[in-house]
């Protein structure tokens, strides 16, 4: 539970919430239905969705998933799994872990890619109202 608090402190408030359920899914069986009765918007669910390694999917193969999800799912997924990688990163007490490095690379590269598709935006928007 710590680690759950750590990242969710880590991230922003209107975020929150879904940083504590981050790994509810993953480690319940039929947490979906009582997650989507807490009244969560398509948005949070679908970005819980992207936080929750599928069974038989390869750390990698999930990792990248989230590093490619597009849309607002995809922006919170991705603050997320920073801050649970972030921790991962400064715990080091998992044995044989993924590679948490390389999956922090991944995510931030889609983060920085995401900031220049935003400010690219905003640029033209004010081009178009000048």
């Amino acid at each position: 539970m710590e680690h759950v608090e750590r990242v969710a402190s880590a991230v922003p408030a209107d975020v929150r919430a879904i940083a504590y359920l981050h790994d509810v899914l993953e480690w319940s069986n039929g947490a979906m239905e009582e997650v989507r009765e807490l009244g969560l918007g398509e948005t949070e669910l679908t970005a819980l969705a992207l936080l929750t390694r599928r069974s038989r999917e390869t750390y990698k193969a999930y990792i990248m998933r989230i590093a490619r999800a597009r849309g607002a799912p995809g922006t919170i997924a991705r603050a997320i799994k920073m801050a649970d990688l972030n921790d991962h990163l400064r715990q080091r007490r998992i044995e044989r872990s993924p590679d948490y490095a390389w999956a922090r690379e991944q995510i931030q590269a889609s983060q920085l890619a995401d900031d220049e598709i935003r400010r690219s935006a905003r640029r033209a928007e004010r081009r178009r109202v000048a």
